[in-house]
């Protein structure tokens, strides 16, 4: 049995659970290596169990190690295997809460982030899978700066870095390609256009890719020719805020001092209004994951977290700069895993 298993079967006994039950396809990767829309995970304090429906059932017993069985319905499956006292995840549905809570005689614990906590911290296989996601962005990005020419739209520079993700061995994207050119990169979360790409735009890229079944996260800005005065101003503030976390990452730091060392360097420079997000976030499996790096967020990084530093300045109508990378911490320090 894995150890990720253990790990959360160790919990399951200090609750005094029966079992625990994940319906999230994330969480149920995580433990089982399956990953498909309709499964459940079950795990006691000595077993695993995948619960999948009669079409799964032939794909799972081929794809995992764990015991595969299929249940009709949740009741009958907890009555079959004796559970009076499950644990489950505090973000299930209201329809999925409501099934737990009819069945006679079950008592129901909800969790926030349990799964989601020991996922946070990442072993070596999931290290080396990240990583090399990351490299087939940073290729990426280099490809963009290749081809990048005064004229091209927005919605065709994501469509050509779409296809170079998956061409260079990524199953997809791993989220929607963000590219945003001059007063559009002022919006953190812009959808690619037909606006065209002029001579002296700031021209932001943030994308990421999906290699068996991890993510990597990288922001760049760009610029088709050189820049001074005001955008160089702010670029170079955005870069040196994102030096600033990076050189306080370590295990045993909270998020709130990284955010904040990257926050008030922006806010020194007297440009603290225009910094309107979180400074960064976990990567995993998905995309966006535990810890989350905030100003109110007093989680401690441990060693083996794998987290994403990602300052941005944006003035509205004008244009916003913002530098993401994604970065491994270690005991004494961290590793920045893009370039």
């Amino acid at each position: 049995m894995n150890l990720r298993v253990k790990k959360l079967q160790k919990i399951i006994k200090s609750e005094n659970l029966d079992g625990f039950i994940s319906l999230n396809p994330s969480n149920i990767f995580y433990l089982t290596g399956f990953q498909a829309e309709g499964s459940i995970v079950f795990v006691s304090p000595k077993d695993i169990l995948l619960v999948v429906p009669q079409l799964l059932y032939l794909s799972a017993k081929e794809l995992v190690d764990c015991k595969v069985v299929v249940a009709k319905s949740i009741k009958d499956f907890f009555n079959k295997y004796k559970v009076k006292k499950i644990g489950f995840e505090e973000t299930a549905s209201y329809r999925q809460y409501q099934r737990l809570k009819k069945i006679e005689k079950l008592e129901v614990k909800s969790f926030s982030n349990l799964v989601e906590n020991i996922r946070s911290v990442k072993d070596q296989d999931e290290i080396s899978k990240i990583k090399y996601a990351c490299k087939i962005t940073t290729k990426a990005v280099e490809f963009a700066d290749s081809i990048i020419k005064a004229g091209m739209t927005e919605k065709h520079l994501a469509d050509r870095l779409e296809y170079f993700l998956r061409a260079n061995g990524a199953e997809k994207s791993s989220f929607d390609i963000i590219v945003a050119f001059e007063e559009n990169s002022a919006k953190p979360h812009h959808v690619p256009t037909d606006r065209k790409l002029k001579k002296d735009d700031a021209i932001v890229i943030d994308m990421g890719c999906i290699y068996n079944g991890y993510c990597s996260d990288l922001t760049r800005t760009l610029f088709l020719s050189k820049i001074d005065g005001y955008k160089r101003k702010v670029f170079n503030i955005v870069k040196e805020a994102k030096d600033c976390a990076i050189d306080v990452i370590k295990s045993g730091i909270s998020c709130e001092k990284v955010d904040f060392a990257a926050r008030s360097y922006i806010k020194n420079k007297g440009f603290g209004k225009y910094f309107i997000h979180s400074t960064g976030h976990g990567v995993g499996i998905d995309v966006h994951e535990e810890p989350i790096i905030s100003a109110n967020s007093e989680t401690v990084l441990k060693e083996g977290m794998v987290v994403t530093i990602e300052p941005g300045i944006y003035i509205p109508n004008k244009f916003g700069v913002r530098i993401e990378d994604v970065i491994l911490v270690k005991k004494t320090g961290c590793e920045v895993i893009t370039r």
